[in-house]
């Protein structure tokens, strides 16, 4: 069974293969799932061969995943699957847009119950997203993404996004206290 998903990120006249390896560390790939708290990854041969173990926050399960990451001649990225009902994630660039295919021996909402892929597709998106352009907005989201967000487990995001929102309010707040001290406090 093939699930055909448009990822709605456009690559004109962009070099896909390119784009794809900001994706070689398995690690990373893995780490963009944002349920997923990557416990171990060891990579095999130099075919690129992952075994990890992960463990799904939203659900408290453990899955093993064993997958080959290959980067085939036409500038697309696959990802291979060894075990279990998902076969290959195939992401390749059809009629100028990013597009992943999905194989699977199960029907798309099982393997979306368990995977959750969709979550997966999307990040992996906007994470790619963040190298099609060269600006200082890019450049420090790539940077704090590379050196901070990937480097947590999924409490932690969550923890540190709540601390971020209150520290946001709290820099709000006190510009209105200050705006409103300058505007209404003049002797």
């Amino acid at each position: 069974m093939q699930n055909t998903y448009d990822l709605a990120l456009d690559l004109k006249n962009r070099d896909a293969s390119r784009l794809f390896r900001h994706l070689e560390d398995a690690e990373k790939l893995l780490r963009l799932h944002p349920h997923w708290h990557v416990e171990t990854v060891n990579k095999g041969d130099e075919r690129g061969g992952v075994q990890a173990r992960v463990k799904d926050h939203a659900t408290g399960e453990h899955l093993d995943i064993h997958f080959l990451l290959i980067f085939d001649q036409a500038g697309g990225m696959i990802l291979d699957f060894k075990d279990g009902p998902l076969k290959q994630i195939q992401f390749c660039v059809k009629n100028d847009r990013l597009t992943a295919v999905i194989s699977a021996d199960i029907p798309e909402a099982e393997y979306d119950k368990r995977y959750h892929l969709g979550l997966w597709l999307r990040s992996i998106r906007e994470y790619l997203r963040l190298f099609l352009t060269r600006t200082p907005y890019t450049f420090f989201f790539r940077f704090i993404m590379d050196h901070a967000i990937l480097k947590m487990n999924p409490s932690q995001r969550k923890i540190s996004m709540m601390i971020l929102r209150y520290t946001f309010l709290e820099i709000l707040l006190i510009l209105v206290i200050v705006i409103g001290y300058v505007l209404f406090m003049k002797p």
